[in-house]
This record gives structure tokens, C-alpha cells and sequence, in this order.
């Protein structure tokens, strides 16, 4: 038996026919004549030598054939647009610069996996560093993009997630009771966590001291895990060498959210580095913080 190879155009007018429910909405759809989508399931029922549907003045219907036939065109045009994807993926090529605070590491390591995996071509180079500084090299086009902590109220970037900060100690400590509180901070003037939560203690009229100082929650934790201080983070960061203070119980103020934000370099961007971007949105984005 002699196969005809399909057109792959017919098969997509098929489908689009059987998705809108009409020839008429299929070809502006398409941006096809009516008669061009009409011939172009004539043909496909001549090539695979079936009826396809079932034609009356008001509805169109699949026969038992073009059931069939539907499954199958889906599963031909899918695996026909994953062939180009993963085609046009290998050609993206160059170098992609990404900062980020050292602890947000844990929110890349599979994106990045991922990355590499479909641009094998590209370049990856990650810079570590403060959130304000990162920021500042990001728009001065050092970085093509920065995952940063934001402040609500400040602008630009997107919104990849907002939670709320928390203070936090380890389990059964009883550091948040002394005066003045002992604290782990990140270094004074560069960290929204730190300004949230000194500023909020101030408010209170609670007496704190820095006990401990660092750029990276991961050092600040060391004291916090011990009992000699707490300090404060977002819940996402947090381990089971700590837990959660009630600021009831604590005698603690409530403190704000915070932002996790993806900031961009001005101007065009080149392809590696958009497609770095794009899947870093896909998955990091806590869909609940659109809009927001």
C-alpha cells in the first residue's frame, strides 16, 4: 500500500474546525478564506480516503473516523512545534549574566539545570552579591538581570514572589526574651530585612542590639541555630534548625512583606538572555503575587 504524506496545514485546519465549532471561525483563526479551510479537509479525507464529518446546514460532527483522526493530528502538529522549539533552542548561543543574593540559590538550581539543558550553547555566568548592589549593576548593564529582595512600595522589576518576613529563632530558644534583644542582621544599609525589622523595633520602643553580623543568611542562621540570637527572614528560607516566633508570645512587632523580584537591564535584551528570563518567570513565580 502506497502512504500520501499528510499536509500538516489540513490536519491543523481540522482541528481548529472541530476547536471552534465552525469553518467560518476557523478560518479568521487562521487567517484563511472559508473555502481554503473547506479544501483543506477535502483533501484530508481524500488522502486518508474517509469521511471525516458529518456536514449539515447547522453543525459540524465528527464521524467515527475523524475521531480517530482528530487524536492523531493533535499528537502530529504538538510534536511538529516541539521539533522547531528544540531546533530554535540549539541556536540560542552567548553569554548570560545573572546576579543574585547567595541565599536565593535554592530558587535556581533546577531552572538553571533546565536552562542548560535546552541552551547548551549559552554561557552562563552568575554573580553573587547584595540585593542594592545587584540592582545598581543590573541597571548600569553589568548584569542582564538580578533575582533581588524589594521592598513593596519601591518600583521595577517583576514580582516573582511576595511573602511575608517573620522573625525567627531556634526551637525552644529563649533569646527574644532578653534585653536588649540580641539580633543577626545582614550589614546596616543594604538589606530590606534588616531596615523592616529595625525599623519596626523602633516603632515598638523594644531595645535591640546586633549580635551577629554578615551579608548571608546562611552565616547569620549559625547563632540564630545555637540560641544566642533570632533574626528575621522569609518562611521559604527557613530550615528545621529554626522555627517560626509568634509575635504575641515573642512581644515582637508584626513586620511587612517583602518582595523577591526579577530586575532586568535597560534596554534590548539579547535572545539567551530573555530566555533565561522568560523560564526563570515560568518557574519561580508564585502565581498568587501577580498584580500585585
Amino acid at each position: 500500500m502506497k502512504y500520501r504524506t499528510l499536509s500538516l496545514t489540513a490536519l491543523q485546519s481540522l482541528v481548529t474546525v472541530i476547536a471552534t465549532g465552525s469553518v467560518t471561525t476557523a478560518a479568521r483563526r487562521l487567517n484563511y478564506s472559508q473555502s481554503a479551510v473547506s479544501m483543506q479537509i477535502r483533501r484530508l479525507e481524500d488522502d486518508l480516503d474517509v469521511e471525516l464529518l458529518k456536514r449539515n446546514a447547522r453543525t459540524l460532527e465528527l464521524t467515527r473516523a475523524g475521531r480517530e483522526v482528530l487524536g492523531y493530528a493533535r499528537e502530529m502538529l504538538r510534536l511538529n512545534e516541539e521539533l522547531q522549539n528544540h531546533l530554535a533552542e540549539q541556536e540560542v548561543a552567548g553569554t548570560v549574566r545573572l546576579g543574585l543574593p547567595v541565599d536565593y540559590a535554592p530558587y535556581i538550581t533546577d531552572t538553571l539545570t533546565r536552562f542548560a539543558e535546552n541552551y547548551p550553547l549559552v554561557e552562563m555566568e552568575v554573580h553573587s552579591g547584595m540585593s542594592v548592589d545587584l540592582v545598581e549593576q543590573t541597571r548600569a548593564g553589568d548584569l542582564d538581570m538580578a533575582i533581588v529582595t524589594r521592598e513593596p512600595e519601591t518600583s521595577g522589576g517583576i514580582t516573582l514572589r511576595r511573602e511575608p518576613l517573620v522573625w525567627v529563632a531556634a526551637p525552644g530558644s529563649t533569646a527574644y526574651q532578653q534585653t536588649p534583644l540580641p539580633l543577626a542582621l545582614s550589614l546596616k544599609g543594604v538589606c530590606a530585612f534588616r531596615h523592616a525589622a529595625t525599623q519596626r523595633l523602633n516603632a515598638a520602643g523594644k531595645a535591640w542590639r546586633t549580635a551577629y553580623e554578615s551579608e548571608t543568611f546562611a552565616a547569620q542562621r549559625i547563632p540564630v541555630s545555637v540560641g544566642l540570637a533570632i533574626t528575621v527572614t522569609i518562611p521559604s528560607l527557613i530550615g528545621p534548625d529554626l522555627e517560626i516566633l509568634d509575635t504575641e508570645t515573642a512581644s515582637l512587632p508584626e513586620l511587612p512583606a517583602i518582595d523577591i523580584r526579577l530586575q532586568r537591564s535597560p534596554g534590548r535584551s539579547s535572545r539567551a538572555a530573555r530566555s533565561l528570563a522568560d523560564l526563570l518567570i515560568e518557574r519561580i513565580r508564585d502565581h498568587r503575587s501577580e498584580g500585585k
